[in-house]
């Protein structure tokens, strides 16, 4: 996320002067070594949290979201990653390929959406319902299906339970599936507009470029006029000549 960027922005800033301040506590006060370390840490710390808290105010800012909402998409991000940990371990209960195909389909699906709001936290807003059901269904309902599959001497009745939670899991797929689509409505609209915009540009250039060979033929045409009666005067005055 956005900390990171900022965390090794004000690294890069906070190092050099913890450096100064420990080259300078050495020479100017002459104290014990582990002083003059500490000097060169609190330089650090004092440079360190107000750079890294201006350069992520920054960023926020250019992304339309408060710091407190940000703090908040941070805990949520937290408590997914730790359900997409139990997600992934639950490979080693699969019995079946089409069972291991609906988990890799749920759990790229999941993978998808926390990378996305990774990168932009404001796009959390837009898929809350995901962080807040869906991903918890997902993980309890596939540790619990996997978990009776395996039970040996099922009976016909808990076969067709068994059966009718896999489909409910398909349902879920699709469910993330159009979280994902709205998630994403506003970037392909803008994609729309780029790509008229594209268009347009074409129909400039293809409009501009006919008006060129246009004026080009023009006065090549121009150049033919101005040339014949030279031909023709040059023909006469060698009949005179003779």
């Amino acid at each position: 996320m956005k900390n990171n960027i900022s965390h090794w922005f004000a690294s890069l800033i906070s190092i050099p002067v913890a450096v100064v301040a420990g080259l300078f506590s050495m020479i100017a006060f002459d104290i014990h070594l582990v002083f003059d370390m500490m000097i060169a840490a609190g330089g650090f710390f004092a440079a360190y949290f107000p750079t890294q808290s201006i350069s992520l105010n920054s960023q926020l800012e250019k992304m339309g979201i408060t710091k407190s909402d940000y703090r908040y998409v941070r805990g949520q991000l937290t408590e997914a990653r730790e359900k997409m940990k139990r997600l992934r371990q639950s490979y080693k209960n699969v019995r079946t390929l089409k069972d291991a195909r609906l988990i890799y389909d749920i759990n790229r699906l999941a993978r998808t959406v926390y990378q996305t709001v990774e990168n932009d936290p404001k796009q959390f807003f837009n898929i809350q319902q995901f962080f807040h059901s869906n991903l918890d269904s997902a993980v309890n309902t596939i540790e619990q299906y996997l978990f009776l599959y395996k039970m040996p001497g099922k009976t016909k009745e808990e076969k067709v339970k068994l059966h009718e939670t896999r489909i409910s899991l398909l349902e879920l797929k699709r469910t993330i599936q159009s979280n994902l689509t709205s998630m994403n409505h506003n970037s392909y609209q803008a994609l729309e507009v780029e790509k008229d915009f594209i268009k347009l540009n074409r129909k400039r250039n293809t409009s501009t470029m006919k008006l060129d060979n246009t004026l080009d033929r023009q006065k090549v045409k121009l150049k033919k006029k101005e040339k014949e009666p030279v031909y023709q005067n040059r023909g006469e005055d060698n009949e005179r000549g003779k």
